[in-house]
């Protein structure tokens, strides 16, 4: 409390045209008084504090339903049933974003199941592309080699027959100058 004393007397005066306030017997301003009681804890937004004037009588008229009404309020369980009809909705939304959330994630294990099988593929392929490719260089090196081997071998019978042919020229020249030398013999 703003005020150095343990009790504090408020006073108000109803006039025709004008209410007065008192603080301790000084004269005092409305929103003086209203401050006084906040500052202590009084507020307009929680009236039980307070029994404003005509209330009890408002009490006694009051129909059992209103006075249950006013009790649950009271008492807070009128904020409790607020509350937890707010809690049962932000379950429900709750709930609903789950089971979003969970056909997403039904829907992403389905991608990554699909994915894991094409790179199953791909692998598949990649090894079966590899062996192609080293059966390709096999039969590329088989066939090349096969056809040096040709060349080697035709080479090897184009020298023979050169030799052949070499041999045979000189041996014609040999019998043609002896035949020559046999002509002249003969003459």
């Amino acid at each position: 409390m703003p005020i150095d004393k343990d009790e504090v007397r408020v006073r108000r005066t109803i006039g025709a045209k004008k209410d007065d306030y008192s603080l301790d017997g000084k004269t005092a301003t409305r929103n003086e008084v209203f401050n006084l009681l906040e500052s202590c804890g009084f507020t307009k937004s929680n009236p039980y504090y307070i029994v404003q004037q005509g209330k009890v009588a408002e009490l006694t008229l009051m129909d059992d339903r209103r006075r249950l009404e006013l009790l649950k309020e009271i008492s807070g369980a009128g904020v409790y049933d607020e509350r937890r009809a707010e809690s049962m909705k932000l379950l429900q939304d709750t709930a609903v974003r789950r089971k979003k959330t969970d056909e997403i994630i039904e829907g992403v294990a389905s991608r990554i199941k699909s994915l894991e099988e094409e790179q199953r593929e791909l692998v598949e392929y990649q090894q079966l592309e590899k062996q192609r490719r080293c059966l390709e260089y096999e039969l590329t090196d088989r066939d090349w080699r096969t056809a040096q081997e040709r060349i080697e071998s035709l080479e090897a019978q184009k020298r023979e027959v050169a030799a052949s042919l070499h041999k045979v020229q000189r041996d014609s020249s040999e019998l043609r100058s002896a035949l020559e030398d046999a002509e002249m013999e003969v003459q």
